[in-house]
C-alpha cells in the first residue's frame, strides 16, 4: 500500500476547511449576524421615533379599562 502525503494533506487541508465553515454557519444560525441585530435597533429607533412624532394621535386611543371579574 502506497501513500502520498500531498494527498493526504490536501484531504485534511478540505475536512479542516469544511469544518470551519459549518462551525461559522452554526454560530450565523444560533447568534445571527451583525447586520441582524443592526436591524433590530434600527427598527426599535423607528419605533420611538414615530411614537416622539405622533405622540397626540397616541393619546386619542381609548384608555383601557379594568374589567371586573364575578
Amino acid at each position: 500500500m502506497k501513500f502520498d502525503i500531498n494527498d493526504l494533506s490536501s484531504k485534511l487541508t478540505k475536512v479542516e476547511s469544511l469544518s470551519k465553515e459549518i462551525d461559522t454557519q452554526e454560530k450565523i444560525n444560533k447568534y445571527g449576524t451583525f447586520l441582524d441585530s443592526k436591524k433590530d435597533i434600527i427598527q426599535l429607533y423607528v419605533l420611538f421615533i414615530f411614537f416622539g412624532i405622533h405622540e397626540d394621535i397616541i393619546k386619542q386611543f381609548p384608555e383601557p379599562t379594568e374589567y371586573e371579574v364575578d
